[in-house]
């Protein structure tokens, strides 16, 4: 996943949140609306409650590993992810399944 892939800006992901749709699993939540720019832009949102940095940042390299073989990033969407409580950092293919599944909401 390319950097100019990625949402960084809090006020961009409050963008997205505030005015896009709304999918969701059991350990993810997907808000995602079409964007102008000609490239799909994804960002990541986990909660301190999901555990201490490390967890965190394993949880977002996970998410960043999945969306880069799945994601289809010629097409001209902004996604964010929240992680859910129930996300199991060590369920790497059940959590695959089901951000297949919400990304076939896209189109």
């Amino acid at each position: 996943m390319l950097v100019k892939n990625r949402i960084k800006k809090h006020s961009e992901f409050q963008e997205v949140i505030a005015s896009g749709k709304l999918e969701r699993t059991s350990s993810l939540a997907m808000y995602y609306f079409s964007n102008t720019l000609g490239y799909t832009r994804i960002g990541i949102s986990v909660p301190k409650k999901s555990g201490n940095a490390v967890v965190r940042n394993k949880i977002k390299r996970q998410i960043r590993a999945m969306c880069a073989e799945l994601v289809d990033f010629s097409k001209s969407y902004e996604v964010v992810f929240i992680v859910r409580k129930a996300f199991d950092v060590n369920s790497f293919n059940l959590i695959k399944e089901e951000m297949s599944s919400l990304l076939t909401k896209l189109g």
